[in-house]
């Protein structure tokens, strides 16, 4: 079992972001995410997820777009998508829980 304190823990850039991780197996993946306001994350273009994907927010207030559906969630919300193209924006400074779940053959 792992306990995780998600509102305490902090995150390394997303140059780092493979230091993020908490926990990963063949079937998910899950990493702490914060973004400064106006960060997008990835930065840049949009990326395509090959997952299926939860955000969690902890705190503060994203904007997402997904295959070019826009939404906002804020802190106690939950998005969740199967793969696609993604991009968010952070509203206000946020920390997320991302977790990425692996499509089983």
């Amino acid at each position: 079992m792992y306990v995780f304190n998600l509102k305490s823990m902090g995150a390394f850039p997303y140059e780092q972001r493979d230091k993020n991780v908490l926990y990963n197996t063949d079937s998910f993946k899950t990493r702490i995410i914060e973004l400064k306001e106006g960060e997008k994350l990835p930065p840049g273009e949009p990326c395509e997820m090959e997952s299926d994907v939860i955000f969690y927010v902890v705190s503060g207030k994203i904007g997402i777009t997904i295959n070019k559906e826009y939404s906002e969630a804020e802190e106690g919300h939950c998005v969740i998508s199967e793969p696609g193209i993604y991009q968010m924006e952070a509203k206000k400074a946020s920390k997320l829980l991302g977790i990425q779940i692996s499509k089983i053959a």
